[in-house]
């Protein structure tokens, strides 16, 4: 049984036009080869053709972890930002497009982006500079990266202290 948070993250993707309907399908039907249990949801999603239908299929999953998979979409999207894969705009676009279809993002997650909404539309029309935005868009996101690290971290500790008490005594001696 795979995890609800994969499915909400491959809505996002599929948003964001991270991966395509064609992807979708190609990843399901790897998912039903790979396992015992088959889910419904993965064989509606093997016959769903179009981008709108794999997304209404996708909607339907607990929306408690939306904000969840919006930030390790967001993760994904800065990488792409920093490659130059994606513009300032084009970024601030997907954002507000997973913010549209989004309900329980946290607070902090749609003033930002509302105001990333305005910001833009103020620099398109010449009235706001580009950089300072830029600057805070970069900040933003780098703010989930560093609170994704640290859980990931308090995981590691959680399961094994032993591991981590390891390693930070080689880190210290370094090792």
């Amino acid at each position: 049984m795979l995890n609800q948070l994969i499915y909400k993250i491959i809505e996002f993707e599929l948003l964001c036009s991270i991966v395509s309907p064609e992807q979708v399908i190609s990843w399901a039907d790897d998912q039903i080869l790979a396992y015992d249990e088959l889910e419904e949801i993965l064989l509606d999603l093997c016959v769903a053709k179009s981008e709108e239908k794999q997304l209404k299929i996708l909607g339907n999953i607990d929306t408690n972890i939306e904000n969840e998979a919006f930030e390790l979409v967001a993760i994904e999207l800065l990488k792409r930002y920093d490659s130059g894969l994606l513009d300032f705009f084009e970024l601030a676009n997907k954002l507000l497009v997973i913010h549209y279809h989004s309900s329980k993002l946290s607070p902090d997650s749609v003033d930002f982006i509302i105001w990333l909404d305005d910001e833009t539309s103020l620099i398109t029309e010449g009235i706001k500079e580009l950089e300072p935005a830029k600057k805070n868009l970069h900040e933003f996101l780098t703010g989930i990266v560093e609170k994704h690290n640290k859980s990931n971290h308090s995981d590691l500790v959680k399961l094994s202290p032993f591991l981590f008490q390891k390693s930070r005594q080689l880190l210290q001696a370094g090792v």
